[in-house]
């Protein structure tokens, strides 16, 4: 029991939360495009499948960090890889019950998206430590495109240029909100010679990133619906991200804290996601 706590903490359960979301707004998309499907029982695996696989992710994560550190009470690097892997396999064996549903193209994307989280924080070669924002790229497109394709694909079966579309806001909202975890690991991203925007900007200039994705999200909803790919109702998911913009313009300063914000933004950031969804699911094309 004692490991509970710090295997609970290692999940991060505000950030997995992040990926069913994502997959939300994908099969809603599909529901929009007037796209023939399997419906709810589709759906339910989708979003346990990303449950699972975002856990894994967050465990294998937190390997990596782990890895080389002084030993302490909680988790060692080899315990949260271990059970990183469990989540990851258990979520492989809920996603291939989509296979008889819709076919295997939401599995595929869904492959693609777990690579990118694990390659994120790889010691040496990692996304992060080779910097240039590729750790940034990996989480908009992991849990946008890649996430929100997934969704899509397990009602129809095959991926869409929409879908592609519709990803990138909501890859926004989500890099944004797991942006945060460059101010609350600098230890570990210290030891591993990570290039994260706060080794490379400092940490005042690296502070705008948290202003930033939300206002990115925002603007790129207002694209789509400009291109005909979203209803009008969609303008109501800027709401949720002008809030979150505002929140993170007062932890813009180098004295502000950062780990409370974290778990704000992620619970805001979903707000935003399902409301993306719910004017998906309410709009007539």
């Amino acid at each position: 029991m004692e490991r509970l706590g710090p295997l609970l903490e290692a999940l991060r359960l505000d950030r997995a939360m992040l990926a069913p979301c994502a997959v939300f707004v994908g099969s809603s998309y599909a529901r929009f495009d007037a796209q023939p499907g399997p419906g709810i029982p589709a759906h339910l695996v989708v979003s346990l499948a990303a449950v699972l696989a975002a856990a894994g992710v967050n465990l294998v994560d937190e390997a990596w960090d782990l890895w080389g550190a002084p030993a302490s009470d909680g988790l060692d690097a080899k315990e949260a890889a271990v059970m990183g892997a469990v989540c990851l396999m258990l979520a492989l064996l809920v996603a291939a019950a989509l296979v008889p549903l819709s076919g295997g193209a939401a599995v595929g994307y869904g492959f693609l998206a777990v690579l990118l989280g694990v390659a994120r924080g790889v010691p040496v070669v990692g996304l992060d430590t080779l910097g240039r924002g590729l750790g940034d790229l990996a989480n908009v497109v992991a849990l946008g495109p890649l996430a929100v394709s997934a969704g899509f694909a397990s009602q129809c079966g095959h991926g869409s240029t929409g879908a592609l579309f519709l990803g990138l806001p909501v890859g926004l909202i989500a890099a944004g909100a797991l942006y945060a975890r460059h101010f609350t690991r600098q230890e570990a991203d210290l030891r591993h010679e990570r290039q994260t925007p706060v080794a490379t900007l400092g940490d005042e200039q690296a502070r705008l990133g948290l202003v930033l994705f939300p206002l990115a999200a925002a603007l790129s909803i207002a694209a789509i619906v400009a291109a005909d790919e979203v209803p009008p109702g969609a303008y109501a998911a800027a709401a949720p991200l002008a809030i979150l913009a505002g929140l993170a313009w007062r932890v813009s300063r180098p004295e502000a804290g950062v780990e409370r914000f974290e778990k704000t933004a992620c619970v805001i950031g979903a707000i935003a996601m399902v409301t993306l969804a719910a004017a998906l699911r309410l709009a007539v094309r």
